[in-house]
């Protein structure tokens, strides 16, 4: 028995841009320096932005997190972004704790009350 796989297009869409002469020259001339074509360069540029809404996205998601939790912290600094993923990390690990208490497992921490 044979399984055939689908192929993969490698062809990129073509995107026909209006752009002002003025703006046309600066592309022309930053694609020149950066030893690029005028699409490759657009491309690139797309590629950086992107990168930089999916950051600033992360962020304010992470801000969020951070004041539901009642974390007072500065999480437009990386260090203080690390804070807040253990500051996650230990709650999830304690809710963890205490479920596989529940269904009967030993833990060593566990105190009767009574």
């Amino acid at each position: 028995m044979r399984i055939v796989k689908s192929k993969k297009s490698r062809t990129k869409l073509k995107i026909n841009l209006s752009v002002r002469g003025e703006q046309r020259n600066k592309l022309e001339q930053m694609a020149v320096l950066e030893k690029r074509s005028v699409s490759n360069l657009i491309e690139v540029m797309a590629d950086e932005r992107w990168e930089r809404l999916v950051e600033q996205q992360g962020i304010a998601y992470a801000k969020t997190v951070a004041e539901a939790m009642n974390l007072k912290l500065d999480l437009d600094n990386p260090a203080e972004r690390a804070k807040l993923r253990r500051a996650v990390l230990d709650l999830v690990a304690q809710r963890k704790g205490r479920k596989q208490n529940r269904r009967g497992r030993w833990n060593p921490n566990w105190r009767h009350r009574g």
